[in-house]
This record gives C-alpha cells, sequence and structure tokens, in this order.
C-alpha cells in the first residue's frame, strides 16, 4: 500500500517542482506589444442627432407604428428636433414657450391663461419625468397625430407650425 501512494505522490511532486521556460515566442510577444501603434478614438457621438435619426419603423416589442404621413407629420425629423426643444421646455419651466405651442381650445384649458394659471399642477414632477424620458424612436402616432408617454401629450402638425393638440392628465 505504501509503495502505492509513493508511486501516486512522485508525478504530483515531479509536477509542482517544475517551472515554465520563457520561449523566444514569449519573448517577440511582448516585444509586438511595445510596437503597437496608438488607435485614436472613436469620435463623439452627437446623443441628439442619433436621436433624431434613429430607427423607429419597428419597436422593440415588434409593433410597427403608423407612419408619419399619416399621422400628418411630413418631416419627421423637424417634429423630433421640436420635441428635443419641447423637452428643453418642460425641464426648464420655460412656460411661455409650451403655451405658445398649444392649440386652444383644449378639453380642461380654453385658453392660455387658464393653461398658465395651471401649470405648475399640470406639468409636475411625473409629467417632466416622462417627458425627459421619452425616447424618439419610440413616438406613438396614429391618424389622431402623435403621442408622448401613455398619452398624456398629443401633437400635430399644424400649418403653423407643430401643436400640442391634448394635455390628459
Amino acid at each position: 500500500m505504501k509503495f502505492h501512494c509513493i508511486i501516486l505522490l512522485f508525478p504530483l511532486l515531479f509536477a509542482c517542482h517544475t517551472t515554465s521556460k520563457k520561449t523566444a515566442a514569449d519573448s517577440s510577444i511582448i516585444e509586438g506589444v511595445k510596437e503597437l501603434v496608438p488607435v485614436a478614438p472613436p469620435p463623439s457621438i452627437d446623443r441628439q442627432a442619433a436621436q433624431v435619426q434613429a430607427q423607429d419603423t419597428l419597436f422593440e416589442d415588434g409593433t410597427i407604428p403608423s407612419t408619419w404621413s399619416n399621422a400628418g407629420f411630413d418631416d419627421p425629423e423637424g417634429f423630433k428636433q421640436f420635441l428635443l426643444r419641447f423637452k428643453d421646455w418642460v425641464k426648464n419651466d420655460r412656460k411661455d414657450s409650451v403655451i405658445l405651442h398649444v392649440q386652444f381650445p383644449l378639453r380642461q384649458y380654453k385658453t392660455a391663461k387658464s393653461l398658465e394659471q395651471h401649470y405648475d399642477k399640470i406639468f409636475d414632477a411625473s409629467l417632466k419625468a416622462l417627458v425627459d424620458t421619452q425616447r424618439l424612436d419610440r413616438i406613438f402616432r396614429n391618424y389622431q397625430g402623435a403621442m408622448i408617454g401613455s398619452g398624456q401629450i398629443w401633437f400635430a402638425s399644424m400649418p403653423d407650425g407643430y401643436r400640442i393638440t391634448a394635455i390628459n392628465k
């Protein structure tokens, strides 16, 4: 039995006491790394331009949205640029800019003055977050126009520009 243990331990001891030897191939790898040419970083990406130009004809859940033209928008990129400005207005409480782009009367707010009086209640933290996080490549649209969120705000293309046609809050 002792003889069998010695036979089994001998290869194990031999394997533990051997060291790897450097070869010429190892040193050529190190020398090759020294000669690598640095690569320039990738060009910076304009995030807003990427959002505006992102594919929006097939949503991640597999649904196919209505075409922009069926929703009344001849210039989807122009509308997305408008939405970027709208997001900035909402984020920075530029009430005048938002109200200037509302098509009155709205269901609950018949005039600009009534909307201005209730603006802070309407554009609270939750609606501001919804506007801020709305992806431009995931704008729902149909024959009534385009909406953000789950229909909280609806937009339409009018002869004088893009307008908010409904605020459902």
